[in-house]
């Protein structure tokens, strides 16, 4: 598995490539706001990516599996692409579901490649020739933690405290070439070196587990996103409004330069129990001492006023 690049911080769905509203979904160890929106781009007629995600009813499911998110972009013009993302997605979800690996990253690694494998013998490849595939993305939160997978150039990142970074890896020549330190003519050259349903046999990358504070945002997106906007303006979005908004406004500022590509956000904010908890602490052993103080000094102060008020009193009737 790789490493992490982020600072150490000590019923199934699959909607649509159209807008999604934000949801809240909670569990005994934490609670998950989600957002997501995408858009065919300015330059596209048809939309190419496909998201989902599984939360499960289930409290037994849920502490086992977590909850999965997921992206990808396909490849290969106009249907193809489409079937091939929606398929991606689709199988993914199924396996991991299915796999009986209690280790999370394993049994996603495991999901990826199953979907991998469903994709080169599909109908949609058959069909369409050996250009068709796609990218895919996705991430598991569970008992506080997050994994991610990835295969191709979407990408995830991770919010935390406010600053953006980066969790996967790109797998295209371009970025190859700029980790190489190899000529900007080279980097430029954006063609994919992974994706799914290319070959029989898929190198994921696994990263995990990280992690995660209450606060904390992971955020899924095509490269119709990061193509357009950099990560200092992704950032900036990211943090300003909740993850549905912030999910339009990444994708309308994508579409406002140029909007290339298909462009998918799709963000998960980790919100929950811990939140009210820590607001709430007091330190050990002080309870109750506010009040306490508060009563001592009504009762001085009253003492004061019935003193004052005898001394007045008296004045007037019987004088100085």
């Amino acid at each position: 598995m790789k490493g992490p690049r982020i600072p150490d911080i000590g019923s199934a769905d699959t909607p649509a490539p159209a807008a999604g509203r934000g949801a809240r979904r909670s569990s005994s160890e934490l609670e998950l706001e989600t957002g997501q929106f995408s858009d065919p781009g300015r330059k596209r007629l048809n939309n190419e990516d496909w998201l989902g995600t599984f939360q499960p009813e289930d409290a037994g499911r849920l502490a086992e599996k977590g909850s999965l998110f997921l992206l990808a972009d396909g490849m290969g013009g106009h249907r193809s692409g489409e079937m091939a993302s929606r398929q991606a997605v689709d199988r993914t979800i199924r396996a991991y579901l299915e796999t009986r690996e209690r280790d999370v990253g394993a049994g996603l690694q495991r999901a990826v490649e199953a979907a991998n494998a469903a994709l080169c013998t599909s109908a949609v490849r058959r069909q369409q020739g050996e250009n068709s595939g796609t990218t895919l993305v996705a991430g598991v939160i569970r008992r506080g933690a997050l994994w991610v997978a990835n295969v191709g150039d979407s990408r995830a990142y991770l919010l935390h405290r406010g600053s953006l970074a980066q969790i996967s890896e790109d797998h295209s020549w371009a970025a190859a070439g700029a980790r190489a330190g190899l000529s900007e003519e080279w980097a430029g050259r954006h063609v994919l070196t992974r994706a799914l349903g290319t070959r029989p046999v898929v190198e994921v990358d696994i990263f995990g587990p990280l992690p995660l504070e209450v606060g904390d945002r992971l955020i899924l997106c095509s490269d119709g996103l990061t193509s357009t906007l950099d990560d200092a303006r992704i950032q900036e979005i990211a943090a300003r409004y909740s993850p549905q908004k912030a999910s339009e406004v990444l994708v309308q500022a994508a579409n406002e330069r140029g909007g290339p590509d298909n462009i998918s956000v799709l963000m998960v904010e980790v919100k929950g129990p811990g939140q009210q908890a820590r607001t709430s602490q007091r330190e050990p052993g002080r309870e109750g001492l506010p009040a306490l103080g508060t009563l001592v000094a009504a009762a001085i102060l009253g003492a004061m006023i019935l003193i004052a008020l005898g001394f007045v009193l008296g004045l007037l009737l019987f004088g100085p």
